[in-house]
C-alpha cells in the first residue's frame, strides 16, 4: 500500500512539473511570437516612414533641380537679351557718331543765316533797354492749373462710415505757380515736385484696389507733391489718360476740374492768412496721430469649475501726445480690408454637451450696435454644465484667428477630465465650417520641414523618438501663434498617443509669421528698456509712428510716450484692466484714420469710457 502511494505522489509531482514546463514553454513561445509581430511592426512602419521621408526628399531634391534648370535658362536668356540690347545701342551709337559731321554742317549754316537776318533788320528797330531784354528764365508749367473739386471717393476704406460723413468730399483745391487753395486755406511759396514711379512700388503698402480704377501705361503713373515753405501739403496721381487723384492718407478722390480761371485763386491770396495761422494749420495739419483696437481675452468662473473666457475690445488714441477718451465694448471688433467685423465665441448645444462656436460678420451702416446672436446660442456662460468642447482665441488678425480647442470627456464622471486639446489657425471668412490649415498653406515648403524638423527634435529630447506620426494632415494644422517678449512667434503641438495617456508637447516653430498673417510687429522700445521699467509688465505694443507705447501688467494698461527708442519719464495714462487680462489682437493706425475708426467704434457698439483724462489717474492713485 505505501509503495502504491509513493507512486501516486510521483506521478502527481511529475504531472505538475509536466504541466508547468508546458506553461512556461507556451509564455515563452507567445512572447517570441508577440516580439517579433512588434518588431515586424515597427520595421514596417519605420519602412514607411522611411519611404515617405525619401518621397519627400526625392521631390524638394527634384523641386530644387529643376529651379536651378530654370535660373539657368533665364540668366541665359537674360544674358542673350543684354547682348542684343548691347549691340543695337552700339550700332545707334556708330550711327549718331557717322551723322554728327553733317549735322555740325547744317547747324553752322543756320547760325550764320540767323546773324545775317538780324543784322539786317537791326537798323530799322529801337534798342530796348537791357534790363527788358535780359529775363531770368520762369517755368510757367504748373501740373493741375486751375481750381478743381474733390468729387467723389474712390474707395471706402476701413471706417464702416458712409460717404456723408467725409469731410473731404466737395472740398475745393486750386493751383497756380505760387499758391494753393485747400480746405478753405491759403498757402504760399508753394513748390511741385513732379515724380514717375511704378505702380506696383507705388502702391506696395498702400490700398491696392485703386490700381483697378487707375489706367496707366508700361506700369508707370505720375506723383505730384506740394510744398509750402518745404512743408508737405497735399499730393495728387496723374494717369495715363490725365486724370486728377487725390491722394489722402490712403484715401483718393477723383479730382474734377471746375474752373481755368486761376485769377480767383490769385485774389483770394490777398487775404491770406497771417504768419502764426499758417504756422497753425501746418501743425494741425502734421498732428501725429495713432490709434490702436486691443482684443484681449478676460478669464472666467463658470460654474462647472472648469473656467472660461469672455473678450473684449479697447480702443486707444494719442494726438501730438496726448491720450485721447479710452472706450471699451464687448466681444472683438476687427478691422479688414472690406470694412470692421465683429467676432464672438457663441455657446451652442452638441451632441455630448455644450460646445463652443466661433461666429464673425461684417459690420454695416444700417446693422448698428445690435449684434444679433444665434437663436440657438446660450448666453448666461456662468450657468452652464456638461461642457464638450472650449475654444479658447489666442490670436486674432485681419484674416486669420487661433484657438485652442479643449475637448472634455463627459462619460469619464468627472467634469474635468481632458480628452484632447489641440491648437487650430482659422480663416474668419469660415470660423465654423473649417478644421484649420495647414502649416504648408501658411508657409509652404519651408512650413512643413520647420514642423517636421520640431517634432523630431521634441520627441527624441522626451525620450518618444520610437513614436511615428500616423495622420501627417492632422499634424500640420496642429500649430497657432503665441505671444514672447514683445512679437508674435508660431507655436506647435504633438499629443504623442491621441489617447490622452501622454501629456501633449508644445514646440516652437522656427518660422516668420507672414505679413498675411501678422501685419505689423516692431518693438520701437526694447523689451530690456520696458522691463527694467516695469519688471511685472507682460507685454508691449509701440505704434507704426513711434509715439506711444502700450504696456500690460495683471491688472492695467500702462501709455507712454517713445522718447528716442525709450519711455518717457512721465507715464500719460494708467487704465484699469481686468485681472489675468490677455491680449490676442493689435490693430494699428495713424493719420486722418484715427477718427475714422473712433466714429466707426462708437457708432457699432455699446461703448463705455474706460479712461477720460488726467483725472482718472489720480482717482487711481
Amino acid at each position: 500500500m505505501r509503495g502504491r502511494q509513493r507512486e501516486r505522489q510521483c506521478e502527481k509531482q511529475y504531472e505538475r512539473q509536466r504541466l508547468r514546463h508546458n506553461e512556461r514553454h507556451n509564455e515563452r513561445h507567445n512572447e517570441r511570437q508577440n516580439e517579433r509581430q512588434n518588431e515586424r511592426h515597427n520595421e514596417r512602419q519605420n519602412e514607411r516612414h522611411n519611404e515617405r521621408h525619401n518621397e519627400r526628399q526625392n521631390e524638394r531634391q527634384n523641386e530644387r533641380h529643376n529651379e536651378r534648370q530654370n535660373e539657368r535658362q533665364n540668366e541665359r536668356q537674360n544674358e542673350r537679351q543684354n547682348e542684343r540690347q548691347n549691340e543695337r545701342q552700339n550700332d545707334r551709337q556708330n550711327e549718331r557718331q557717322n551723322d554728327r559731321p553733317l549735322e555740325r554742317h547744317v547747324r553752322h549754316l543756320l547760325i550764320l543765316s540767323i546773324f545775317l537776318i538780324v543784322l539786317l533788320s537791326a537798323c530799322s528797330q529801337a534798342v530796348p533797354e537791357s534790363t527788358d531784354r535780359i529775363i531770368s528764365p520762369v517755368n510757367q508749367a504748373v501740373p493741375a492749373a486751375g481750381t478743381w473739386v474733390l468729387e467723389r471717393r474712390l474707395w471706402d476704406d476701413l471706417t464702416g462710415v458712409s460717404d456723408t460723413d467725409d469731410s473731404l468730399a466737395g472740398e475745393k483745391v486750386g493751383f497756380t505757380q505760387d499758391t494753393m487753395l485747400y480746405a478753405g486755406q491759403i498757402f504760399t511759396d508753394i513748390s511741385y515736385k513732379i515724380k514717375r514711379v511704378n505702380v506696383n512700388e507705388y502702391f506696395l503698402h498702400k490700398n491696392r484696389d485703386i490700381l483697378n480704377i487707375l489706367n496707366f501705361e508700361n506700369n508707370e503713373i505720375l506723383v505730384v507733391n506740394v510744398y509750402s515753405k518745404d512743408s508737405f501739403l497735399f499730393e495728387f496721381i496723374i494717369d495715363s489718360n490725365n486724370e486728377k487723384i487725390a491722394v489722402v492718407d490712403d484715401r483718393y478722390y477723383a479730382m474734377r476740374k471746375i474752373s481755368d480761371d486761376i485769377g480767383s485763386v490769385q485774389e483770394a491770396a490777398k487775404q491770406e492768412t497771417s504768419g502764426s495761422d499758417f504756422e497753425d494749420i501746418i501743425a494741425e495739419k502734421q498732428a501725429v496721430r495713432s490709434g490702436l483696437l486691443l482684443g484681449v481675452r478676460i478669464p472666467v468662473q463658470t460654474a462647472d469649475g472648469l473656467g472660461d473666457y469672455k473678450y473684449g475690445t479697447y480702443w486707444i488714441s494719442c494726438v501730438s501726445g496726448e491720450i485721447m477718451p479710452v472706450y471699451y465694448t464687448d466681444d472683438i471688433y476687427l478691422p479688414r480690408m472690406d470694412g470692421f467685423w465683429k467676432m464672438q465665441v457663441e455657446k451652442m448645444p452638441g451632441p455630448s454637451g455644450i460646445e463652443d462656436s466661433l461666429r464673425a460678420y461684417k459690420v454695416t451702416n444700417t446693422s448698428g450696435k445690435a449684434g444679433t446672436k444665434s437663436s440657438a446660442a446660450y448666453t448666461n456662460i456662468s450657468g452652464r454644465m456638461e461642457t464638450r468642447l472650449r475654444k479658447a482665441v489666442i490670436y486674432v488678425g485681419n484674416d486669420y484667428a487661433c484657438v485652442e480647442n479643449t475637448i472634455y470627456d463627459t462619460e469619464s464622471g468627472t467634469a474635468d477630465t481632458v480628452s484632447e486639446k489641440t491648437l487650430r489657425t482659422l480663416p474668419v471668412d469660415n470660423l465654423m465650417n473649417v478644421d484649420g490649415i495647414k502649416i504648408s498653406d501658411m508657409a509652404g515648403e519651408n512650413g512643413t520641414m520647420a514642423m517636421e524638423n520640431a517634432i523630431a527634435e521634441v520627441l527624441t529630447n522626451s525620450g518618444y523618438e520610437g513614436i511615428v506620426i500616423l495622420d501627417d494632415d492632422t499634424q500640420q494644422k496642429n500649430f497657432a501663434l503665441y505671444r514672447k517678449t514683445g512679437h508674435w512667434f508660431f507655436k506647435g503641438r504633438i499629443d504623442p498617443d491621441r489617447q490622452g495617456n501622454l501629456p501633449y508637447m508644445d514646440f516652437n516653430l522656427n518660422l516668420i509669421p507672414p505679413s498675411n498673417m501678422v501685419a505689423y510687429d516692431v518693438l520701437h522700445v526694447p523689451w530690456k528698456e520696458m522691463k527694467d521699467r516695469h519688471p511685472n509688465a507682460t507685454d508691449i505694443y509701440t505704434s507704426p509712428n513711434e509715439d506711444l507705447a502700450v504696456i500690460l501688467t495683471r491688472n492695467n494698461i500702462l501709455l507712454y510716450a517713445i522718447e528716442g527708442r525709450k519711455l518717457s519719464d512721465k507715464q500719460l495714462a494708467k487704465i484699469p484692466l481686468e485681472e489675468g487680462s490677455t491680449v490676442i489682437m493689435a490693430e494699428w493706425c495713424m493719420g486722418e484714420y484715427v477718427s475714422r475708426w473712433e466714429k466707426s467704434f462708437i457708432k457699432n457698439n455699446d461703448t463705455r469710457v474706460v479712461y477720460d483724462g488726467p483725472a482718472d489717474d489720480e482717482e487711481a492713485k
